[in-house]
């Protein structure tokens, strides 16, 4: 057999490793890279087997001169939970050279939950109630095999789900330790059958509550299914340094993988102190496994609450479950419109959500910087005016913080969307370009890279996406979505 499926040509090679960027070219058969060659070769080693270049066919060849090749992008902190079925082609993701998301984050998962009352936030992030249809992540990997998206995806197991239907719904307070006992028992079957950890939001009001030893006891589980513990800390302002220390306490009692989710500064009193809490997370990462993850946008988005509200220089009201035809609008506008103050409309119209100004551009730049910090969009699919972090951050990130601001090279920047992701969260066999790896691939044009989405037009794609692949398959060309659907679920693995 002399005929393989790929042949990208003449490519600029940044493998995801971090090391320098070469010429060559990739073969792909089926979902792997079987071969890479530069052009003084006139034969290759395929399977042990020598093949003159002249003889051999391929279905299609991408002519790659003058373009970067690097893995597809590993997205570590997505709310996609219900997106894959909800829009397939994930064009919000492939669009920008995602080929991987991480699900389940914030303590919010679709799969385990068997609860039929009301949920707190931020739970309605995740859909209406018809979304929750998954007891256990059995059902859920099904559903998504039997209708794969155009990406892959991994599921983390969320606190604030456990404790939910465990405590059924009486959240307001420390969990019993029976209570504990039976969330550990749906954490260990979710771990079995597939969940690559356990992520908390215990800045919500689903897990505000729940002291240390409750997280502690839960993420004690993870160790022996290697399983890793993401947290979206419980303070992220004035208790900003205090939670970054409650995490690490956490990391190391448990002695498990640990990362803090969408790391920043949030009220004006707060910037700056990122210098603080970067020292002590690179103290911690010494003596234990801790990492971190982060967003190139200095604004956020979540449910409308209260206290996110009080910090922000300003707050935009995007969508409300009570009122059908909002527009987009500053809150305090909207107040003024409804004649009531700030608080009376958070009541008011809630279930909502919110984009919030409220980080400086210096502890951005320190965060993204920092070394190993990982990228992750925290995108809200569900949201009619999302955040434009779901559509730009990959493309962002290239274009503005790496050939803009030369804050890192590009090679580092990729080392941070792709092996340093897979890494952390095991993805085998993904994240790099390499022989026998997955034949997870994005060309890009490095001089036109560059996000395009913006709080006004969201949706927007971004410029110099050439072409994504996801296991061996097309999923993106010539600016939209081929309609492939190669993802698969991915279940974590041990490795170095």
């Amino acid at each position: 057999m002399n005929e393989f499926d790929y042949l990208i040509k003449n490519g600029i090679i940044i493998d995801g490793s971090g090391n320098d960027r070469y010429e060559a070219n990739i073969v792909i058969n089926g979902n792997k890279i079987i071969s890479i060659f530069d052009n003084s070769k006139t034969s290759i080693y395929i399977k042990n087997k020598n093949y003159n270049l002249a003889d051999l066919n391929f279905k299609n060849v991408i002519d790659a001169t003058s373009k970067i090749v690097s893995p597809g992008f590993i997205d570590v902190h997505t709310h996609d939970d219900q997106n894959i079925f909800v829009d397939r082609s994930m064009s919000c993701k492939i669009s920008q050279g995602v080929t991987t998301c991480i699900a389940g984050n914030c303590g919010i998962s679709l799969a385990p939950f068997d609860f039929s009352g009301n949920v707190p936030a931020p739970i309605p992030l995740l859909g209406d109630k018809n979304a929750y249809r998954f007891p256990n992540v059995k059902s859920y990997k099904n559903e998504f095999q039997k209708q794969p998206s155009s990406i892959n995806i991994s599921l983390l197991t969320g606190h604030s789900m456990l404790r939910v239907q465990v405590m059924n719904g009486e959240i307001n307070r420390g969990a019993t330790k029976d209570e504990i006992n039976k969330m550990k028992e749906i954490l260990e079957n979710a771990l079995i059958e597939g969940s690559i950890g356990l992520s908390t939001g215990l800045a919500y009001p689903a897990a505000n509550d729940a002291p240390i030893e409750e997280i502690i006891e839960l993420a004690k589980v993870l160790k022996k299914y290697n399983g890793i513990f993401t947290t979206h800390m419980r303070n992220e302002g004035d208790n900003l340094v205090e939670s970054v220390n409650e995490t690490i306490k956490i990391g190391k009692l448990a002695d498990v993988r640990t990362v803090i989710s969408h790391h920043k500064c949030a009220g004006r009193s707060n910037w700056g102190k990122s210098k603080e809490t970067l020292k002590l997370i690179k103290e911690a990462k010494k003596k234990q496994h801790l990492d971190l993850d982060c967003y190139p946008y200095t604004a956020s988005s979540t449910m409308l609450l209260k206290h996110f509200v009080e910090r922000a220089d300003k707050v935009l009201v995007t969508w409300s479950d009570k009122v059908a035809d909002l527009e987009v609008s500053d809150i305090d506008k909207l107040a003024k419109k409804f004649k009531c103050t700030i608080d009376e409309l958070v009541e008011k119209i809630y279930p909502a959500g919110a984009i919030y100004f409220q980080m400086d551009d210096e502890d951005l730049n320190r965060i993204i910087s920092f070394d190993g910090t990982m990228i992750g969009s925290d995108g809200l699919p569900g949201d009619k005016h999302p955040h434009p972090r779901l559509w730009g951050t990959f493309p962002r990130v290239l274009g503005k913080y790496s050939r803009e601001m030369k804050l890192f090279s590009l090679e580092e920047a990729i080392y941070k969307m792709t092996f340093k992701s897979a890494k952390t969260f095991g993805l085998e066999k993904r994240g790099l370009i390499k022989k026998g790896y997955f034949a997870d691939l994005v060309i890009f044009d490095p001089k036109k890279i560059i996000d395009k989405a913006t709080y006004e037009k969201p949706l927007t794609p971004a410029l110099g996406i050439d072409t994504v692949i996801n296991n061996g398959q097309i999923v993106w060309q010539s600016k939209k979505p081929t309609n492939i659907y190669s993802g698969v679920f991915l279940e974590g693995k041990s490795f170095s």
